[in-house]
């Protein structure tokens, strides 16, 4: 029988719950000490996201103002005098741009730096600065500026207690240490924002800090303070920007949402950990670019310029501001801070959604329903469908996932709900090949009971089939009846009627079994067996012989059942009769593919079931047949004489078994009561005398007046 425990066999929803909590354990633990696994692999597939889905529409807000190996090999290498700094400035001014972003850091006191500052203040300038993250690099090189202002918490919501972080919301991350302008190109109403990337593992820069915190003060990025500068009247006074935040509140709502007065209806949503996630949803080659040496040269078009916001950046190899970014390996850091201001304007910046854990447990409790739904589904092989439907729903999640960050600007992590239905599908569909399989056992083993084991066995290995399929080999036959059973049956209770069929037929499998034979038939109290019918079977009819002998002492003490007296009715004694023989026969399976049956058909099947029915005429125990008696060492068997069978046109030579005397059940077996010379007809099993006066009789009667079974009745000798 199958290893599965019955309590999984017998109540196979225990057996898949289980499966479906193992694999939501793997994946509890994969998250909990492997996270930056699926972590890349969500961030891959969202690279290929940004680069299937990236507009190929020029991006005309934003123009970035490109120091390109052009623009060094006309005004030198880089770092440029501050004059020609100015005069870029100053022609980004006359062309009409709404705000200057510089995306470079200049560090250093340089001659000049009193016109660069000039130049800086009277056109809408945001500077760039840079911060370190790492608690193991701690410049301070410079002057840092432009600090939100003092109050950087939304009303109600109260800074960190922290003094390192002062006014600081808590999901900025430290600075340890920065790079800033030279103090002789910055004042107090400088604007700034920082440069400072968020650079993952794979060395691949898809988020910008929103804002970081040095000294107590929050500093914005780059792209932040541009869109808040660009939103300052001219000619005012430049405030300190006036960002503030708050925890976001809904179910799909960022960790925190970044506004500010300037700007009503903007919205910058940043996860817990501080971070903008950078839309890359313009290709690199749709972003507007001019050369700033042809903006010198007073050769950029007017019209490309008014009213953008000008990045001014460097591409050129040399001066080493590349980064990689899922549209690219190899990009300018200029483009990122362009991407992301794009997404700002667009008012589609992506982000994950605060709660997005439960959404998570949500998608593997669908996950696992779906799964549950094929699993009990009765038409086909859910072993089979199982994998197919894992993959598809983890391809599903990673569509899913790909629609809400290029559609609804969302960044759902995927990757563990992907897992989980690969692993629930595959421990789901291991659990339905261990139920199957104990199916499959335990209907062999019901088909073992109602058919022969080597039947069975073929009939699970083979597909169904309505074609004729026997063989033909030579058996031999035995075929057991319980005599006077219907009278027994007539005047019994039922249940004492089925015990007495149960323990004759399990006595019955076990003594052919123990004798190499095989139970081919079992029919109200008729038994036929078969030897050398489906494997090899050295001397099977001695040991058919053999086999009904011993069933014969086996089933002595179950068939002397003596009735109950207060019934008032006298029924004959049971006993058994055997008849056997060998021969010739076919062994297989007939009928429809919808319905078949099986037998084994041939003269020594129907010899032996004619030679049980004469063993009472002739009382004797068993009966065998001449071809078997052949095959028999000849003091084993005593002959009979012939006989004529019932519907066979030949006379047959009949055999006893030479120690019959022995089979014979003792006396005191059967049922007592007064009996005359005429009743001996009706004695299934008289004395050895009477019974050898009988086949004396008989065997001296000529076989041309048989009629039916015997030449003579014993009666009529």
């Amino acid at each position: 029988m199958s290893s599965l425990p019955a309590f999984c066999r017998d109540h196979p929803w225990r057996l898949r719950a289980a499966a479906l909590g193992l694999a939501a354990a793997v994946v509890g633990l994969v998250q909990a000490f492997a996270p930056q696994l699926l972590h890349t692999v969500e961030e891959v597939s969202g690279d290929a996201a940004w680069r299937l889905a990236a507009s190929d529409v020029s991006e005309r807000r934003v123009v970035i103002i490109d120091i390109d190996e052009a623009s060094l090999d006309r005004h030198g290498a880089w770092p440029w005098p501050r004059p020609t700094l100015a005069a870029l400035s100053q022609r980004l001014q006359d062309a009409g741009v709404a705000v200057q972003a510089i995306d470079v850091v200049l560090d250093a006191t340089r001659p000049g730096d009193e016109e660069l500052q000039e130049s800086w203040r009277r056109s809408p300038a945001v500077l760039g600065q840079i911060f370190s993250l790492d608690p193991n690099t701690t410049p301070q090189v410079g002057h840092i500026v432009g600090p939100v202002g003092p109050v950087g918490a939304a009303p109600g919501k109260a800074g960190s207690p922290d003094s390192e972080r002062g006014t600081c919301p808590p999901f900025a991350p430290l600075s340890r240490g920065y790079i800033g302008n030279a103090g002789t190109l910055v004042s107090t109403a400088s604007v700034a924002g920082h440069l400072t990337p968020s650079v993952h593992a794979d060395g691949v820069v898809r988020e910008l800090p929103a804002l970081i915190c040095h000294d107590g003060r929050a500093y914005p990025s780059l792209a932040l303070a541009t869109l808040w500068r660009a939103a300052q009247p001219d000619g005012a006074p430049v405030p300190p920007p006036d960002w503030t935040w708050r925890a976001g509140t809904g179910l799909l709502e960022p960790a925190y949402l970044l506004t500010s007065p300037s700007l009503p209806g903007i919205k910058v949503p940043v996860d817990g950990a501080g971070n903008l996630r950078v839309p890359f949803r313009t290709a690199r080659m749709a972003l507007t670019s001019v050369s700033a040496h042809k903006v010198l040269a007073g050769q950029a078009p007017p019209a490309i310029l008014a009213g953008t916001v000008a990045l001014v950046g460097a591409t050129a190899f040399g001066i080493g501001d590349v980064v990689a970014t899922p549209l690219a390996a190899v990009a300018a850091g200029v483009e990122v801070h362009a991407q992301l201001l794009s997404g700002l304007l667009d008012h589609r910046v992506p982000y994950t959604p605060r709660h997005a854990a439960i959404g998570q447990g949500l998608a593997m409790l669908l996950i696992a329903g779906g799964l549950w739904l094929v699993a009990v589904r009765q038409r086909g092989a859910p072993a089979k469908r199982l994998p197919i439907a894992g993959a598809a729903l983890a391809a599903l999640c990673c569509a899913a996932a790909y629609w809400a960050l290029t559609e609804a600007d969302q960044w759902w992590p995927w990757a563990g709900p992907a897992l989980y239905a690969v692993l629930a599908a595959t421990a789901l569909a291991t659990a339905e090949h261990a139920l199957a399989r104990a199916q499959r056992e335990r209907l062999s083993a019901h088909l073992g009971a109602y058919l022969p084991a080597p039947v069975a066995k073929r009939l699970m290995a083979s597909e169904p089939s309505g074609q004729l399929q026997v063989q033909r080999r030579p058996v031999s036959v035995l075929v057991a009846d319980i005599r006077n059973f219907s009278a027994f049956a007539q005047h019994r209770p039922p249940e004492e009627t089925a015990a007495l069929l149960h323990a004759f037929y399990c006595v019955a499998v076990d003594v052919v079994e123990q004798h190499g034979g095989v139970v081919e038939h079992i029919a109200g109290d008729s038994v036929l067996a078969v030897w050398n019918a489906y494997a090899d079977c050295p001397g099977h009819a001695h040991q058919t012989l053999l086999a009904a002998k011993a069933l014969l002492h086996e089933t002595r003490s179950l068939l002397a059942r003596r009735p109950d007296p207060a019934d008032g009715h006298l029924v004959q004694p049971l006993a058994l009769g055997i008849g056997m023989e060998s021969g010739l026969a076919v062994v297989g399976s007939f009928g429809p593919a919808r319905r078949r049956s099986h037998a084994a058909l041939g003269e020594p099947v129907s010899v032996a079931s004619r030679l049980q029915q004469m063993t009472q005429d002739l009382s004797m125990p068993l009966l065998i047949g001449p071809q078997m008696a052949h095959q028999l060492p000849q003091q084993s068997t005593e002959p009979l004489g012939e006989f004529l069978l019932e519907g066979l046109d030949s006379p047959y030579t009949l055999y006893g078994a030479a120690d019959s005397a022995d089979l014979v059940p003792p006396e005191d077996l059967w049922v007592t009561r007064p009996t005359d010379a005429g009743d001996l007809a009706d004695d299934p099993w008289p004395n050895r005398q009477s019974m050898t006066r009988r086949l004396a009789s008989l065997v001296a009667a000529p076989v041309a007046g048989a009629t039916q079974h015997t030449t003579q009745t014993p009666r009529d000798a």
